[in-house]
């Protein structure tokens, strides 16, 4: 998908502060489970997908926002196809445009709220969603046909840069999300984004905690304070628990056998794997593959 080669490797958050793109994604397109240290928001113009946050699994349709704080494992498969905009952003976006945001802070949605939303499509959100995609197509269609000059992409790029702050802004003074101070400081979520990273890269071969340790430079017994803080697990659970949702997307984007999903995540005992998968989602790998493979 060009959402992965765009993201990930053309116009990384960390390095520009803000990304801001519209995407069309075609019916079954799956994006891998990963997480970062950055800010996102996602707003479904129009189709259906699941999008999978953390330890769950919503389906989601047209006139959606998601919000996805950092390290929040995520990622989606559409039921059908989908438009979209995927705005990101890193601290420094926020630090920037306030002094009063320091690394203390962190944006989430209020409670145990999950960050998803159906905005009422007369009010100001929906408003700065739709100047934020049409200022996006504009640019989209102008670069491919090589129109855009130094002036024009420089004002297209202060244009969303304000958009996307007013619509942070607006979500603030709607109560669906809200300023709070973080349980570890931002240079603490960088050094663990590192290390998500990795365990997603390693997933058949899960890192133990005396090497997580030593990665994001942490004594043990701080460490095990620290993950638990920023991920509500254990650590030793939190890989499994990643070990399975990998598997969740082999099921429903492959037709591997169910032992072969197994051994694509290192583990050789279905009984095992079955026991493990039917502990976190309630169900056994082959009725989840019946439950939610799209037809």
């Amino acid at each position: 998908m060009q959402y992965q080669n765009t993201f990930q490797q053309l116009e990384q958050p960390s390095q520009t502060f803000l990304s801001c793109h519209t995407y069309y994604g075609k019916t079954n397109d799956v994006f891998p489970r990963h997480c970062h240290s950055y800010y996102e928001i996602s707003y479904i113009m129009e189709g259906r997908r699941f999008e999978t946050l953390n330890n769950d699994r919503y389906e989601v349709n047209d006139n959606t926002l998601i919000f996805i704080p950092p390290l929040t494992i995520h990622n989606l498969q559409n039921i059908s196809p989908v438009n979209d905009i995927v705005i990101q952003f890193s601290h420094k976006y926020l630090r920037n445009s306030s002094v009063l945001f320091d690394s203390r802070y962190v944006i989430k949605p209020p409670g145990k709220h999950i960050g998803i939303y159906k905005p009422d499509p007369s009010d100001d959100i929906c408003r700065i969603l739709k100047s934020i995609f049409d200022l996006c197509e504009v640019r989209k269609i102008s670069t491919e046909k090589n129109q855009l000059s130094l002036i024009d992409n420089v004002r297209i790029d202060f244009s969303l840069n304000s958009l996307c702050l007013q619509l942070i802004s607006c979500m603030l003074k709607e109560g669906l999300l809200r300023i709070e101070e973080s349980s570890a400081s931002y240079s603490d979520i960088e050094n663990f984004d590192l290390l998500f990273r990795e365990i997603l890269a390693n997933i058949s071969n899960p890192i133990n905690m005396q090497a997580a340790c030593q990665i994001v430079g942490l004594s043990y017994s701080h460490f095990s304070r620290t993950f638990e803080k920023i991920t509500g697990y254990h650590y030793t659970y939190f890989c499994n628990l990643l070990r399975i949702r990998y598997a969740e997307e082999l099921l429903l984007s492959t037709s591997l056998s169910i032992s072969e999903v197994a051994e694509a995540i290192g583990i050789n005992t279905i009984s095992y794997f079955t026991r493990l998968f039917k502990q976190i989602n309630g169900i056994t790998p082959s009725q989840y593959r019946r439950k939610y493979q799209a037809k």
